[in-house]
């Protein structure tokens, strides 16, 4: 029995639901694997600028505004807004992201060393038309945070990607599922590297709990979304790239970090500066006194 394509979905339940269960044991062997991690270890952080990014369909890009997306289809430059019109509390959060996407990229490699050849993980897996099949025809370029495959005798017999997600306490709090725009972003994940099962990884900042490999964080490629939602969506950005004719903008603090945001001049740009307000001393806290 296997569960490494999307199409070994379509086998009987009774066929697959032991291989589920052994996707959802990913999360108890990290567990293990922290409790007993007294290695001493490091890890690189790498951030990528915006101007490195090819022309085409980004999965981080894709849910936000669909002018965004045809600009990189198009292959408009891509720049950083001013320092007055910038978000930079926000680029600080997502340097933080990198940092800790980094850190369990880490554990994961690691962890999966602890079973020799049973268990293999990759990170950083790349999509890009050079796989062939709808990253070729759409013109895909993105990269899933990492790909688990467990093997029996050098033979893989399930795959799971994971895709990491970074959350504050509260926010953390209050979820109940994956946001929609992660839900779709793994779709692209799971239909361009034919991956059958995902893990959405959310890591709570304020105090270290994470999501486990259990529905609903744990789920199957939704065949419904990528027919009905992505597919059709991918078809009309190329159609409009082709013809020269960019949708609506779908404004909102996102404008404030987009790279096509100096072509746009969405009004966004002038509203007041997001993030905190005051400073970090109480006023007169920096004066001398006499």
């Amino acid at each position: 029995m296997q569960l490494v394509t999307i199409a070994d979905l379509d086998r009987p339940h009774a066929e697959k639901s032991a291989l589920i269960e052994r996707a959802m044991q990913l999360s108890r062997m990290y567990e293990e694997f922290k409790a007993t991690d007294t290695q001493t270890h490091k890890y690189d952080v790498e951030i990528h600028g915006e101007r490195s990014r090819a022309p085409g369909i980004h999965a981080s890009e894709m849910s936000k505004c669909q002018r965004m997306v045809v600009y990189s289809i198009r292959d408009v430059e891509r720049r950083s807004v001013s320092a007055d019109q910038g978000d930079t509390n926000m680029r600080m959060r997502f340097a933080l992201g990198h940092a800790v996407h980094a850190m369990i990229q880490s554990d994961m490699h690691r962890m999966a060393a602890r079973y020799g050849d049973a268990l293999q993980f990759e990170d950083e897996v790349k999509i890009h038309p050079g796989l062939g099949g709808v990253a070729a025809t759409y013109d895909m370029h993105s990269s899933c945070d990492g790909l688990f495959t467990f093997k029996h005798n050098g033979v893989p017999y399930l795959r799971v990607g994971l895709e990491i997600k970074t959350s504050s306490g509260p926010e953390f709090d209050k979820l109940v599922k994956p946001a929609e725009e992660y839900s779709e972003q793994t779709c692209l994940y799971q239909k361009a590297l034919d991956v059958p099962l995902m893990w959405i990884f959310y890591y709570n900042k304020s105090n270290s709990n994470w999501t486990k490999s259990e529905p609903p964080w744990l789920y199957q490629f939704d065949k419904h979304l990528w027919d009905t939602k992505l597919e059709p969506r991918f078809i009309e950005a190329h159609r409009n790239a082709a013809s020269g004719h960019y949708p609506e903008r779908s404004e909102g603090r996102h404008c404030r970090w987009c790279p096509f945001a100096w072509t746009c001049q969405p009004n966004a740009l002038n509203q007041r500066q997001y993030g905190p307000s005051t400073t970090a001393h109480r006023p007169g806290a920096l004066r001398v006194h006499r």
